[in-house]
């Protein structure tokens, strides 16, 4: 099962019974996933599901039915906070159609999953012998009865949330029991005055109704009809499309939290998180070299390192020049390895680059540098084999041998450019003991690069017979 279901049962356990309870299930179902780990579109083992829900059923003291029918109870709140009310409301204007129309919109959500995403499939029909408006709902799925006690729980709240009724639904048979093919309810209303709510209201006769088809085909041609109930085509598809969004968001925050926790996926050493998170706001709406939705592209196959995503995933657009020109890459082009993670093991956040500047030749050159307390800023920067290579070091030879004479020393100014003012300034000495870490919590978070601008400055004399009081 794909890893809604995961993140849903978490989202109802700790809101209904707290944290406690959640960890407590995970303990019993031998789940490593951390708090928060689902990932909605991954594909979980369907008896790792089925685990924690025995799980849950054991530490809440309820049986497993139970905890199914909660589960769909809940899933309908779970669903319409995360983007789709608006398509859930679109779906008909009674029960029956809203669960006709519910496999449109599985069709519709299949383009926005990775591949190997089944939905189950509903129909519905009048139940013609009923005197009181009852409905036949017949429910199918790959995993047979697995989930019946959810899809009840489900229908029953889809019923009183947006149909304003109360139903019964009386099982008729049960899939791949007695060789039924699928699972079959008849629904009837508590109140029988609301039974209209569940197919619509009573038909006038059929000629009637085939001269208002007429009617309506002649004056309206952005509509479709469904069994018992008209909604427009452009709202319905409008609707559809605000949805898929919706997903294809989801999909990308996805797509963010897994790499962004991998250290094996190439990306995490080469981008800091502000630059991540500006491409995959790119993926969620563009198009990759071979004409498909970036988040689309890839799977969320966590195990299968070919499915990560790497420096040649960057769209073609984003050739060095665009980059330069980005302000969120500080002029800094991704290269695999250059962005290594910080002590905590994860991607640094702002600001991620330093730019060295000789104040005397004007030479420059951006680099990458962690933050460790470990990591001296001699050899995090000083050393830096990218300073060497750009010379940055290097002065105007009368500067140079004022340097060698001693009588002018080297001083590393780190630079508030708002205020055109020096934070902090370090000595070659200096640079030796303080560490990057320190650097960096010198800097309030910027998307700009830290700047460092190589002084020279004359050497304070000394005379030889002054004495410490």
């Amino acid at each position: 099962m794909f890893g809604w279901i995961n993140d849903c049962t978490e989202c109802l356990v700790i809101s209904k019974f707290g944290e406690e309870t959640w960890t407590a299930i995970k303990k019993v179902a031998k789940c490593e996933v951390e708090d928060g780990g689902f990932l909605r579109y991954k594909y979980y083992e369907d008896k790792d599901t089925v685990e924690l829900v025995v799980a849950a059923a054991e530490v809440l003291g309820i049986s497993v039915d139970d905890v199914l029918f909660a589960f769909g109870d809940y899933f309908i709140d779970y669903v319409h906070d995360n983007g789709y009310s608006n398509v859930l409301e679109c779906l008909g204007s009674n029960l029956r159609d809203w669960l006709s129309n519910l496999n449109s919109l599985h069709d519709h959500l299949q383009a926005s999953y990775p591949k190997g995403f089944v939905a189950p499939v509903f129909w519905s029909e009048d139940d013609e012998e009923s005197k009181t408006g009852a409905i036949m709902v017949h429910y199918f799925s790959q995993r047979g009865s697995l989930l019946v006690p959810l899809v009840v729980g489900v229908i029953k709240k889809i019923s009183r949330c947006y149909f304003d009724i109360e139903i019964d639904m009386d099982q008729l048979q049960l899939q791949d029991e007695n060789e039924a093919k699928n699972t079959s309810w008849r629904i009837t209303t508590v109140d029988p005055t609301l039974s209209y709510r569940l197919r619509g209201k009573k038909s006038r006769n059929k000629k009637d109704v085939g001269k208002k088809n007429e009617q309506f085909d002649d004056h309206d041609q952005n509509s479709i009809t469904t069994s018992g109930s008209t909604c427009s085509q452009s709202r319905y598809l409008k609707v559809f499309k605000k949805g898929g969004i919706q997903a294809a968001n989801l999909r990308a925050e996805e797509f963010v939290k897994r790499s962004f926790h991998n250290p094996d996926c190439e990306l995490y050493h080469a981008l800091t998180k502000e630059q991540y998170i500006f491409l995959c706001e790119y993926w969620k709406s563009n198009k990759t070299d071979d004409d498909e939705w970036c988040y689309e592209h890839w799977s969320i196959e966590e195990d299968d390192p070919s499915t990560w995503p790497s420096l040649n995933d960057l769209p073609a657009k984003f050739d060095p020049e665009t980059i330069r020109n980005m302000h969120y890459f500080g002029e800094i082009i991704p290269k695999t390895g250059e962005y290594p993670p910080g002590d905590d093991g994860l991607p640094q956040s702002i600001p991620p680059i330093i730019s060295v500047v000789n104040a005397i030749t004007g030479k420059s050159k951006n680099i990458v540098v962690a933050k460790k307390e470990s990591l001296s800023l001699e050899e995090g920067i000083y050393s830096n084999p990218d300073i060497e290579e750009a010379k940055i070091k290097e002065f105007p030879s009368e500067w140079q041998e004022r340097l060698t004479a001693q009588e002018l020393e080297i001083q590393f100014d780190v630079w508030n450019e708002e205020l055109n003012e020096v934070y902090h300034s370090f000595s070659l000495e200096d640079l030796k003991t303080a560490s990057t870490k320190q650097l960096y919590d010198l800097i309030p978070s910027s998307f700009d690069p830290i700047r460092i601008v190589l002084q020279c400055q004359e050497i304070a004399q000394v005379d030889d017979d002054w004495e410490d009081i």
